[in-house]
């Protein structure tokens, strides 16, 4: 049977474009399992690592709503409100094995989702898909709450019911936005950066984190800093010949210059406890809840002016990556930290607002 010569090319129109689309899905489905491949070597995916796991003989086993949100798919998914319930908190706990997921970002919400809520209460608006990166990597203290539990209180007088406020995590989210998000404690009458915007193409956390190995391609980096050969070099860059740290070297890395300011505000955290009535011999250690007296036991004896002090000194520490996400801000936090407790910071320079 004969058919018309335009009926043969539309067959074979059809049937181009059917071959197309089903390459086409294949590739889709090739890049969405390559994807799923390196998120499996991510941190966020990570079952056995203690973000997911601490909770694991506790009984019952379960993650608490003040963790869950950050901790679990499913705590995620209950503070976007995707379960029905609330937006904006997370309304019971979550059994532990789970760590996130592709669709803890990617879901109906997230899509459509420009803001992120600090612990200090401001709503950061205008953000891209980042927004699900910064309501993790936050924080959980700011200004306010530091404010809220020293309103009040003499600045140098012990007060039984003050206690360390720990930031918990890297908040690299609060850092880079700075004052606009008053992550680390603000000195009252200073002033403070706010939205570090670093370079064009690089000004949110996924145009330099991959989003899903979490990863830094350093190649990236190295077309401006030729320092930066590798991520082992990041520690050397910095844009700015001025010496904030006093030290006479205006060439290390901004890394080296808050690493010797943040050595220099311990020093002075423990020579204003030696010095002030009332107070132990305060010591630092890596491991919850950081200040501890000279017995090892938590530290007890808070004036308002140590706990100011050291909330930021530990800000700064598990700020791992603060030099990058906003140089300026942490060093002015570390600079007013020690003004404040009385050390010499007139050969330091601090740097200017934005």
């Amino acid at each position: 049977m004969q058919y018309p010569l335009y009926r043969n090319i539309t067959i074979l129109v059809i049937l181009f474009g059917l071959g197309a689309l089903l390459s086409a899905c294949a590739i889709a489905e090739a890049a969405e399992d390559q994807i799923k491949q390196v998120w499996q070597t991510s941190a966020h995916a990570d079952v056995e690592s203690v973000a997911f796991t601490r909770w694991n003989d506790n009984d019952p086993a379960v993650i608490p709503e003040t963790c869950a949100r950050c901790h679990s798919n499913t705590g995620y998914h209950d503070f976007l409100g995707l379960d029905g319930a609330t937006p904006g908190q997370v309304d019971q706990p979550v059994p532990v094995g789970e760590t996130l997921e592709c669709e803890t970002c990617h879901n109906d919400i997230t899509k459509n989702k420009h803001t992120s809520v600090m612990p200090s209460g401001i709503e950061i608006t205008g953000l891209g898909k980042e927004n699900v990166c910064i309501d993790c990597h936050q924080g959980r203290q700011s200004t306010v709450s530091v404010n809220e539990v020293t309103a009040g209180l003499d600045e140098d007088e012990v007060n039984e019911e003050l206690s360390f406020l720990n930031i918990h995590n890297n908040a690299a989210g609060a850092t880079q936005h700075g004052t606009e998000a008053k992550g680390g404690y603000e000195y009252e009458g200073q002033e403070y950066s706010g939205l570090y915007t670093h370079a064009t193409g690089f000004e949110t956390c996924i145009a330099c984190h991959n989003q899903h190995t979490l990863k830094i391609d350093a190649r990236q980096c190295n077309a401006c800093h030729v320092e930066a050969v590798d991520i082992a070099n990041f520690k050397n860059i910095r844009v700015s010949r001025v010496d904030y740290d006093g030290d006479g070297d205006n060439t290390e890395g901004v890394k080296n210059e808050i690493e010797t300011m943040r050595e220099r505000l311990l020093l002075a955290i423990r020579l204003y406890a030696v010095k002030t009535k009332g107070l132990d011999n305060i010591v630092y250690e890596d491991r919850n809840p950081y200040f501890f007296d000279e017995e090892g036991e938590p530290y007890s004896t808070w004036t308002p002016r140590l706990l100011r002090a050291a909330y930021n000194y530990q800000y700064v520490v598990k700020g791992i990556g603060g030099y990058a996400h906003n140089s300026k801000y942490t060093i002015q936090l570390l600079h007013d930290s020690l003004n404040d407790l009385g050390a010499k910071t007139s050969a330091m320079t601090r740097p200017r607002t934005n």
